[in-house]
């Protein structure tokens, strides 16, 4: 497996990447029409090049079939008691199906979290659905709250977590 950089050729393949991820992968933890709610189709090439375009996105490549994504926004000064320091979200990490259990998510976050340290950034946080809060425990993110977020007649639930880094 490949880890690298997203370049707009991958916007085909990741727009099916996560909707599959949510409609298929998610079936264990969310409602068929909560996943419905959160993605009834995938999404449009303009959507997904619009919201990729301001963050720096990795894929997991494995024979030219792109297995996952991981992005992560940039990075913003945070005031503390006594400094500021540098926080970033991430923003999505989805995995196909068809890859699951297989490090996709492991092999991208290590990316990432790796660029995060070189660039100085001491917390990443994220919004985290009930299987990647799972995932992301497992790196050391600690839950700060639960959350609810109303969607087409839907209530969905993440979680927002956050992992110090420095």
């Amino acid at each position: 497996m490949n880890v690298r950089l997203f370049n707009a050729q991958d916007v085909d393949q990741l727009a099916t990447l996560f909707h599959l991820s949510i409609s298929q992968g998610a079936s264990g933890h969310y409602s068929v029409e909560e996943r419905a709610a959160w993605s009834a189709s995938p999404r449009s090439h303009e959507n997904w090049l619009s919201r990729l375009q301001p963050t720096t996105t990795w894929v997991a490549e494995e024979g030219g079939i792109i297995a996952g994504f991981i992005n992560l926004k940039p990075a913003k000064l945070k005031p503390s008691d006594n400094e500021e320091w540098l926080s970033a979200d991430i923003d999505c990490l989805f995995t196909h199906p068809d890859f699951t259990g297989r490090g996709v998510a492991t092999a991208l976050y290590k990316d990432l979290q790796e660029f995060a340290v070189a660039q100085q950034i001491k917390e990443l946080t994220v919004e985290a659905s009930f299987l990647a809060k799972l995932f992301f425990e497992k790196q050391g993110y600690e839950v700060l709250s639960k959350n609810q977020h109303p969607r087409a007649g839907q209530v969905l639930v993440n979680f927002s977590m956050r992992k110090l880094l420095l």
